[in-house]
């Protein structure tokens, strides 16, 4: 078993994180549905600079390589035994690149037996390579064990830390590398399961959220925004321009003065699992693309269109401001959806 996934969306995984340091590549990362990004908190440790700033980088190497985000730690605690049920951290790149997605997560109480991969960099490689095994077990400790059932090809090393793990049974990611056995003539690691990065990481959202990809006119990279939808029956989101009052729309296009985004312009909303888009005032314009159509669709004001995975909201923006000239461009906000159909 050589570990690589076949005839799936993982061949190339857009939820694989690679982290660096100034010393070159420290490990691996797994893209979480909140915009985060879970790793080992020795990972970490190695980029952590002598004034104790995070000196770490991410990048997406299926996506962007070599774009050497710039991350933030969001949870790093004491420090625990490398490869523990403890050895977990979580960094908040400044910018998620175009096409990531989150890792599919999946929780199971009876794995023994599966194929598993996962994708590492290795001494040698920081390019990263495939690894495979077959799931053993947990360790008392809670850990996934896994080692490699055939004599050739790249057992999981180090380097691998902080990699997801792939269950090419169930199609999902079931935890996050932790650590190699010190005999190296074992070829046999260790995982801490999503149960477990659950307890570390509380705000780990769903697997699949519906979420915004939302693309600058003003040629800033593309930027996802969640959209977590629970309690009530009714969750609205506000699309707009802020001012720096106290309040502000939830998704925020521009901040720039006399923009032609108003400051509550727009609002999606999601009643019984159904989203829809409304415009409340008539002088708001805002239009819905369906997926494979150029024709742009007003939504009525006031009024509301249904969206569906795929549709893009389209929203006229100012470029540039002047006394006699204003040019135009628009924003637009991809809406994804994974557990809807398409239209």
């Amino acid at each position: 078993m050589g570990g690589r996934p076949v005839g799936s969306k993982a061949e190339k995984p857009p939820w694989q994180v690679r982290l660096r340091t100034e010393r070159g590549v420290a490990g691996g990362g797994i893209l979480c549905a909140n915009g985060t990004v879970l790793t080992c908190a020795h990972v970490v440790e190695q980029g952590r600079g002598p004034d104790g700033r995070c000196g770490v980088r991410v990048d997406f190497p299926f996506l962007e390589r070599g774009s050497d985000i710039p991350a933030r730690i969001v949870l790093a605690g004491e420090p625990a035994p490398v490869g523990g049920p403890d050895d977990v951290a979580v960094l908040r790149p400044d910018r998620i690149p175009y096409g990531a997605e989150p890792a599919p997560l999946e929780e199971h109480a009876d794995l023994a037996g599966h194929t598993l991969g996962a994708y590492g960099f290795p001494e040698g490689h920081p390019e990263g390579v495939w690894a495979g095994g077959r799931l053993v077990g947990r360790t008392a400790a809670g850990l996934l064990q896994f080692a490699a059932v055939n004599a050739t090809g790249h057992p999981t090393a180090r380097g691998f830390s902080g990699s997801p793990v792939w269950d090419e049974d169930l199609q999902a990611v079931i935890g996050m590398v932790t650590a190699v056995d010190r005999l190296a003539e074992a070829r046999t690691a260790y995982a801490l399961p999503v149960d477990g990065l659950r307890t570390h990481w509380p705000e780990l959202a769903e697997p699949c959220p519906v979420r915004l990809w939302i693309r600058d006119p003003h040629g800033g990279p593309p930027r996802m925004v969640p959209l977590r939808v629970t309690g009530p029956d009714r969750r609205e989101f506000w699309i707009g321009r802020g001012d720096g009052g106290p309040r502000e729309p939830a998704i925020l296009l521009a901040s720039r003065p006399r923009h032609v985004v108003s400051r509550w312009h727009c609002r999606l909303v999601c009643e019984y699992g159904n989203w829809s888009v409304e415009s409340p005032k008539r002088d708001a314009l805002t239009y819905v693309r369906y997926p494979g159509d150029d024709r742009l669709l007003l939504v009525p004001a006031p009024g509301r269109l249904p969206l569906c995975h795929g549709d893009t909201l389209v929203i006229r923006a100012s470029l540039s401001v002047s006394e006699q000239q204003k040019d135009s461009g628009y924003w637009e906000l991809e809406f994804v959806d994974d557990h809807h159909t398409f239209r």
